[in-house]
């Protein structure tokens, strides 16, 4: 298959979920050509029935089920990525969960999970998936953090720290692991998936306050990762991408 990215492989973790980013990254690095490694805790069957799909893009595809809140797990689907694909050049720490809760109510259990998906996951895989590519001499991470990394919010204060967490340990592994890895975050704004329309804070009012007075599509981040890891974004690393339609300006 030709595309910018033919020949390569990825690894997408949280990726199978209906209108969800993790899908449209998917798609997006299929419709470039890339062999795809989909994640998703919990989500065997819709994980299996999207493999499906992409592979009648031309692109080869394996769903793979871990934990990513488990180092054992993480470790195992970095080695079932490589068997399954051949090689790993690619991975993108996309899984996440937003639990809306009250600062005063925020338990040890609800810290420490919120913590183990946004944050000790994407380091682990990262560590798992570089120890691969420095030996093939090539590498492209992407961690998708989210806008309320620059901003916080009243309700998210333990995805928020973990998010933020996230765009420096970027920054670390850029430095850590150049030049043969890039590393690189993308942090979306309100993005119109399948999940948060049926939220609160989809309404015209919220929207028509965004600059360009629409919401974030999955696609446009599906977009934001591709230039990342293609040739196109060969001198990005350390960096930040926000495709947010200009809800926050930095």
């Amino acid at each position: 298959m030709n595309g910018r990215l033919a020949g390569r492989t990825a690894l997408v973790t949280g990726a199978a979920r209906l209108g969800s980013i993790g899908r449209a990254i998917c798609a997006a690095l299929a419709e470039e050509g890339a062999d795809l490694a989909i994640n998703d805790h919990g989500r065997v069957a819709e994980a299996e029935a999207f493999a499906g799909e992409m592979r009648a893009l031309g692109v080869k595809a394996v769903p793979l089920e871990a934990d990513l809140t488990i180092v054992s797990e993480c470790r195992a689907l970095i080695e079932e990525s490589i068997g399954g694909l051949g090689h790993l050049d690619i991975l993108v720490n996309n899984a996440g969960f937003a639990q809306h809760k009250p600062f005063l109510e925020i338990t040890e259990a609800d810290f420490d999970h919120s913590t183990s998906l946004h944050l000790k996951g994407p380091f682990f895989l990262a560590q798992f998936a570089a120890a691969h590519m420095l030996t093939r001499g090539f590498g492209r991470i992407v961690n998708i953090s989210s806008e309320q990394a620059y901003i916080g919010y009243a309700d998210l204060a333990h995805y928020t720290a973990a998010k933020g967490g996230l765009r420096t340990l970027t920054k670390s592994l850029a430095l850590a692991l150049g030049p043969t890895i890039t590393v690189n975050t993308v942090c979306p704004g309100p993005t119109a998936t399948d999940k948060f329309k049926l939220g609160p804070e989809y309404r015209p009012e919220i929207r028509d306050q965004m600059v360009l007075k629409r919401w974030v599509e999955p696609r446009d981040v599906g977009r934001s990762v591709v230039f990342l890891v293609s040739e196109d974004g060969a001198a990005y690393t350390g960096q930040t991408l926000d495709p947010n339609c200009g809800s926050v300006m930095w």
